[in-house]
């Protein structure tokens, strides 16, 4: 199971200017604490090289009970949903979504998803050229979603 707290996000910045890595801090209700992240990875080529501030709507609060004040691990799919390209018809085309998804797989939490509607995200700075970079590795990400299944799996095997 995944951490899917949208509903208890206040606010946040994720910041990817330094490639290979995402740091920031996400607010959530629930919590007292800031959350901090230290991540290993980059956003998806839309915004890659830049950062995202996030503001939730925080129209429910769940109970955050379990999760983490620290967030280290990996990116998973972080994407602002703008197209990357256009096809052989000229409609635009999207590495991962074409809408804003954040993912990413905590030492402390496993999975994390938030996912938003564009008028949630703003994006700082001028992502990396596209053509400057590339896609994300698939293969990568479905280590990342393995190693989270296992993990699970493992979890339930030791309960009574």
């Amino acid at each position: 199971m995944a951490w899917r707290p949208n509903e208890n996000l206040i606010e946040g910045v994720l910041d990817n200017t330094i490639l290979g890595q995402v740091t920031g801090f996400m607010k959530f209700a629930g919590m007292k604490k800031t959350v901090k992240f230290d991540l290993k990875g980059d956003f998806h080529r839309d915004i890659r090289g830049t950062k995202i501030r996030l503001v939730g709507e925080n129209s429910e609060e769940y109970s955050m009970k379990g999760f983490s004040c620290t967030q280290t691990g990996d990116v998973g799919d972080i994407t602002a949903g703008i197209p990357t390209g256009k096809n052989e018809k000229g409609e635009p085309t999207y590495e991962y979504s074409n809408t804003p998804y954040i993912e990413w797989y905590s030492e402390e939490n496993g999975r994390c998803v938030l996912e938003f509607s564009s008028d949630q995200i703003e994006i700082i700075g001028t992502p990396i050229p596209v053509c400057e970079s590339d896609p994300i590795d698939r293969n990568k990400q479905r280590q990342n979603m393995e190693k989270f299944i296992l993990g699970l799996m493992k979890n339930m095997s030791k309960k009574p």
